[in-house]
């Protein structure tokens, strides 16, 4: 049984903000094309995607209050 951990919606509005600024430095200091770093961040906005949408596409999500 998966549990279930709440983000709260402006805490995941930060991560979705610092994600592509940490991306961009990154590709400023060349460590972005290392396939490792690469597929972290890629795995990190899939993550923040799926909990913004409730694991599920956004016409399907529902919003628990």
């Amino acid at each position: 049984m998966s549990i279930l951990h709440q983000i709260y919606e402006e805490d995941l509005e930060t991560l979705e903000r610092a994600i592509p600024c940490l991306q961009e430095a990154l590709m400023f200091t060349g460590a972005v094309t290392r396939p490792d770093i690469q597929e972290h961040l890629s795995m990190c906005k899939t993550i923040l995607s799926n909990v913004r949408w409730n694991y599920g596409p956004p016409t399907e999500a529902e919003e628990v209050k």
